[in-house]
């Protein structure tokens, strides 16, 4: 038990310096329209700047915390010995990478359509307990120590890849020179990487550490374990030929999108967007191990949990032989529900060089079901100065995770490069770090 604790500590701390969300807050909200408008909302394949657009390639990648900035540390090297001291609520890390491989979009009169190929990963602790991170480190600064554990809510760690096979295909409803109305949908076969869950729920413990023992008393809760079984045996399992499980299809997903542009001059002047992204789930293959663990110790009498060693099977073994543990396999259960959400965007162009724009995002599905892929809730709100094919962009974003930060980037044609963050990085402690960039062409009128 208390290495899989100190494991999540560590990819807390290890993912702090790592610089590792899908959508690309900023540059998606362009005035020049492309496919990464169209990922954002499926209707927007509508209204591509070029008849033709290929995106070669783009890349996100992004870091949420509500606990550390990295100016924190240079301020405080020890600042990790007493991480969890000053922490009141759960303890929450995001870390999202998207690659965006070769997309195309073709727009014919009132019919549009396209093809994208998309790689994801996700890294995440959600709902850490504070108190049991201060007993982990304390124990490991102190010979006696003891504590009362209580964690009603179900905290996770959670790591995943997958890759995404898009198909668009869009329609204008209206199109006239003052207004234009729109639908699309981005129908996506999904094919999964691996999946990794550790799941506690209900755990209400009495933990004693000692010089040369850790003990659990008056301990009950319960604990899920998802994970592929390959890893159990390093010396058979490939990264480049197994985790992506030969790239076969096991899940559909959809989004589904509408958009409404009031024209002046023919061109957009303001443009709104709403669309119910990630409806779907995908299946792990039947190398996926999906366990579940109960736990109850009675009160004066106690489990060592230093003694557990060997493989998985033999720990489960030593755990049933102690009578204070029942597991379970369901197998069958690892479906992996995508992050559902719903977004909602208006960009607003007073002026031909000046655009501000504003995107939100909700959840709605649970990020604490142990089978369930998280996504944040936030507001961005992005300045725009558009000199013919050169932008200029500034995305300010209230982040779920990691509060308000601001970024700068700029967009020449079909490339651009910029972050969400750059400016509160610099201007004073800053919970996210990210950077995106990436590069299309457009041919046609």
């Amino acid at each position: 038990m208390k290495n899989l604790i100190l494991l999540t500590i560590l990819l807390f701390v290890t993912c702090k310096y790592s610089i590792a969300q899908q959508n690309y807050y900023g540059v998606q909200n362009s005035h020049r329209k492309g496919m990464i408008n169209a990922m954002m909302n499926p209707a927007e394949i509508n209204n591509l700047t070029k008849k033709v657009e290929v995106s070669l390639f783009s890349f996100n990648i992004g870091l949420d915390n509500n606990v550390l900035s990295v100016q924190d540390i240079i301020d405080d090297p020890d600042v990790l010995e007493n991480i969890f001291d000053d922490v009141e609520g759960p303890v929450n890390l995001r870390t999202d990478v998207s690659v965006l491989g070769p997309a195309v979009g073709l727009r014919f009169n009132k019919w549009s359509f396209g093809i994208t190929t998309e790689i994801k990963a996700k890294a995440d602790i959600i709902d850490f307990n504070p108190d049991l991170g201060s007993s982990i480190i304390e124990s490991s600064n102190n010979d006696n120590y003891q504590t009362i554990i209580n964690i009603p809510e179900n905290q996770r760690v959670n790591a995943t890849g997958w890759m995404e096979i898009g198909f668009l295909a869009g329609r204008k409803i209206l199109d006239t020179d003052f207004h234009s109305l729109s639908v699309g949908a981005n129908f996506k076969l999904l094919l999964p990487g691996s999946y990794t869950n550790f799941g506690m729920a209900n755990i209400n413990a009495t933990i004693i550490y000692s010089e040369d023992e850790i003990l659990l008393t008056d301990a009950q809760g319960s604990l899920n374990l998802s994970y592929d079984e390959r890893l159990e045996n390093d010396d058979d399992f490939n990264i480049e030929d197994d985790l992506w499980r030969g790239l076969s299809p096991s899940g559909l997903g959809v989004d589904l999108g509408v958009n409404y542009m009031l024209k002046r001059d023919k061109k957009a002047f303001l443009n709104l967007g709403l669309s119910l992204k990630n409806m779907g789930s995908m299946r792990m293959g039947n190398n996926q191990r999906n366990k579940y663990y109960s736990m109850n110790i009675p009160q004066n009498e106690y489990f060592r949990t230093d003694n557990l060693e060997g493989s998985i099977e033999e720990i489960e073994q030593q755990l049933v032989d102690s009578g204070y543990f029942n597991i379970s396999n369901n197998d069958t259960e690892a479906k992996i529900s995508m992050p559902r959400s719903l977004s909602a965007y208006v960009e607003f162009s007073p002026a031909k060089i000046f655009q501000v724009s504003l995107y939100g995002q909700k959840r709605v599905s649970n990020e604490n079901s142990n089978f369930n892929l998280s996504s944040a809730d936030l507001l961005v709100l992005t300045p725009r100065l558009v000199l013919g094919k050169f932008e200029l962009y500034s995305p300010w974003m209230q982040h779920q995770v990691s509060g308000l930060t601001g970024g700068l980037g700029f967009q020449v044609g079909g490339f651009f490069v910029g972050s969400q963050s750059i400016i509160t990085s610099v201007m004073k402690n800053n919970n996210r770090a990210d950077v995106h960039m990436g590069f299309s062409l457009g041919f046609g009128s």
